[in-house]
């Protein structure tokens, strides 16, 4: 990915945190404990990052004579004197959050067709198969960075292939592209292909080995999620394993839940000491704070109370339940509740790894069960609080002062003035591209 025009940038990888400069632009960004609609808006801004983390958010104002120097000499406002890279008229926003995201599936993006369980015995279980070969993870996995960046998602979290060395070489790409992601070895030891079973023992022990090498890797900027497929590849006693190994270690844990009816019903046949789906995940201690569910289309009311009761978090994936006809998520039941909630792009069942494209599903899928989302809603979604629902909020998610400069350029046509006509571009509109990317202020992609 191309990182010129960044004066000092540091090497993604190398433990430093960032260059010291200045962005100017138009900027949005939600506020931190604001509510889901609260953003800032301002029409011409200056945003210092000094450290990797953003030290100023404030109007641009040209140095006059009386201040530092002559206004053209360089272009920054008030006291600062680094490097400004002068944006306008693109629009500077939050790096997008993914909070559930298939990299084993990148190749076959648009190949659905039929309904999650058939979908994933016809198509998804013979491509991840394929990355047992080295080569073939090994050539796929700079695609999947390359396709997150390009897209604006500066933070995701991943499951990562049943294998183990597939897994690492996700890692070693994350650490070469300088995203900030979380990612596990998905753990499967039944009820799926023999090329994708794991055994409980072995699943285990890639865990541990692949989260004592990357768990915390550059200063927390990669980090290690336990991984269970969902209830049906697992048996009672490898979630048993898993839910263990997050206590211990402190992980997080992302998984799947109720995202099909057949699925559902096939999963309770499978593990019938539990009376719901949610039951079986909290029988074996895999329901907590640290635990993030993606689709939670079918949960009941009841399921919905104890989600929250328990701390839980949901990944929210629009356009994958609509591409498989799995159902519709009632947003209003997390946000009732106080659950946090995350877009993710579900790829492959996701037909694009770009999160506005996943907004504007959001938004449908309000519309279709009798809600209406506002774009700022939307925007938040895909920013702080796919951030929140990682545990991530106080890191990144927002442009607020404190946190670590991730930060997207998107351009976005002329025409558009304004909060409202900004956001509903980037919620509803194909016009924006995204033309630079920051992480920690270290630039991780430039459209060329």
């Amino acid at each position: 990915m191309s990182r010129d025009g960044d004066r000092g940038a540091a090497a993604p990888g190398s433990g430093i945190l960032g260059p010291t400069l200045g962005l100017r632009g138009r900027l949005l960004t939600p506020v931190t404990g604001a509510g889901d609609s609260a953003v800032r808006y301002l029409d011409d801004a200056l945003l210092v990052v000094e450290g990797g983390r953003i030290a100023r958010v404030e109007p641009f104002a040209p140095v006059t004579a009386r201040g530092a120097g002559a206004a053209g000499a360089s272009g920054v406002a008030g006291a600062f004197t680094g490097p400004v890279l002068d944006l306008r008229p693109a629009v500077l926003v939050p790096g997008f959050v993914d909070t559930h995201v298939h990299f084993p599936q990148t190749r076959v993006v648009g190949q659905a067709g039929a309904p999650l369980l058939e979908w994933l015995e016809r198509t998804i279980f013979p491509e991840e198969a394929r990355f047992r070969s080295e080569a073939y993870a090994r050539a796929v996995a700079p695609e999947f960075t390359f396709s997150l960046a390009a897209a604006g998602t500066t933070t995701a979290c991943i499951f990562g292939s049943s294998d183990e060395r597939a897994t690492d070489l996700l890692f070693e790409a994350l650490a070469a592209s300088g995203l900030r992601a979380l990612a596990g070895v998905t753990l499967m030891d039944q009820r799926c292909p023999d090329a994708l079973r794991v055994p409980r023992e072995a699943a285990m022990a890639a865990c541990a080995r692949l989260a004592e090498r990357w768990h915390g890797h550059d200063a927390g900027r990669l980090g290690f999620a336990v991984t269970p497929r969902f209830a049906l590849s697992c048996s009672r006693a490898l979630m048993e394993d898993a839910a263990r190994f997050a206590e211990e270690r402190g992980l997080l844990v992302q998984t799947h839940v109720a995202e099909n009816l057949a699925e559902g019903v096939a999963v309770l046949a499978e593990h019938p000491f539990a009376e719901d789906y949610l039951g079986i995940y909290e029988a074996v201690g895999l329901v907590g704070k640290r635990t993030l569910l993606a689709h939670a289309i079918h949960l009941s009311g009841h399921e919905w109370d104890r989600v929250a009761a328990r701390g839980a978090s949901i990944a929210h994936c629009p356009d994958s339940n609509f591409f498989l006809g799995s159902g519709r998520m009632r947003l209003r039941e997390a946000r009732a509740r106080g659950v946090a909630v995350g877009l993710g792009s579900d790829v492959a069942a996701g037909r694009s790894f770009d999160l506005r494209r996943a907004m504007a599903y959001a938004y449908d899928n309000a519309l279709c069960l009798g809600d209406r989302l506002r774009a700022q809603e939307l925007f938040t979604l895909a920013t702080l609080g796919g951030a929140r629902a990682l545990g991530l909020d106080g890191v990144t998610g927002s442009l607020e002062v404190g946190k670590e400069a991730d930060v997207l350029a998107v351009e976005l046509p002329d025409h558009a003035e304004g909060e409202d006509a900004l956001l509903a571009q980037l919620a509803f509109a194909d016009a924006g591209r995204v033309t630079r990317a920051w992480v920690r202020g270290v630039g991780v992609y430039a459209r060329r």
